[in-house]
């Protein structure tokens, strides 16, 4: 097997001996290097030619006049002032009451007048005689460190659009 690969190895030498290298004809060369030459030279071009980029400032003066065209709905609160004053004032109602409702500690000769002559009426008694004194104080007390954290914030705000402009 090996004679054979050989015979064939030479026979493959002596066929690329006889048929040579080839070599380009001169037009094909000329051709080539004048489309390098004409390449080169377009290149230049674009360069000697590019583009200017915009400045910086007339990107930013550009989105301003877009900014200061586009009308910005001011924000509407979902609940008005008077209707959050409402609910602090019944929020502060609630609270006075919980002081004159009866708890299980004792309580004072004062309060106890006060708490007989509002418990007349059967108005609380009714309402809030199932829950617990110490437990409506906690819910009052939250409910009114929530309305003060709304309340600050929106001040806040204010005075930070306030100064913004």
């Amino acid at each position: 097997m090996e004679q054979t690969d050989d015979k064939q190895e030479a026979h493959f030498r002596k066929l690329i001996q006889d048929t040579g290298t080839d070599a380009p004809s001169d037009a094909f060369t000329r051709a080539v290097m004048q489309r390098v030459h004409e390449e080169a030279a377009f290149h230049a071009l674009m360069q000697q030619n590019a583009v200017d980029a915009a400045p910086n400032a007339f990107s930013s003066a550009v989105m301003a006049q877009i900014l200061a065209s586009q009308k910005v709905a001011a924000p509407k609160p979902v609940i008005s002032r008077g209707i959050w004053y409402g609910i602090a004032a019944a929020w502060a109602a609630l609270i006075i009451a919980c002081f004159f409702l009866p708890g299980n500690e004792p309580q004072s000769a004062f309060f106890s007048e006060l708490n007989a002559h509002i418990m007349s009426s059967q108005v609380f008694s009714q309402q809030f005689s199932t829950i617990p004194q110490p437990v409506m104080l906690t819910v009052i007390g939250l409910s009114c460190l929530v309305l003060l954290d709304y309340f600050l914030r929106n001040n806040r705000v204010l005075l930070n659009k306030t100064a913004r402009s």
